[in-house]
């Protein structure tokens, strides 16, 4: 499994770490860490941020997109003008 998401500026990271093993019929909890790595990159508006979940196994590979929503999109749009304080300005 892998994890991506569409901003230049922001990088992420997981706990436990990708790739990541889950059994058949089993589930795994994520947690995601989403850092600012360059202000002028990321959006000043998040709008419909999602996340991007490869999964594979020995015969097949999936990828699907995720939109975490609205109050997703708020926190982060929030989150964003608090770590790049005045760039956004």
């Amino acid at each position: 499994m892998s994890i991506s998401q569409p901003y230049a500026g922001l990088s992420l990271a997981s706990g436990p770490a990708t790739p990541l093993r889950v059994k058949g019929g089993g589930s795994r909890k994520i947690v995601v860490t989403v850092r600012v790595t360059e202000c002028g990159k990321v959006p000043r508006n998040a709008g419909l941020p999602f996340l991007d979940v490869t999964l594979r196994n020995t015969r097949a590979k999936e990828a699907h997109s995720y939109i975490l929503g609205a109050r997703y999109a708020r926190d982060l749009s929030t989150a964003l003008e608090v770590a790049c304080g005045n760039e956004f300005r």
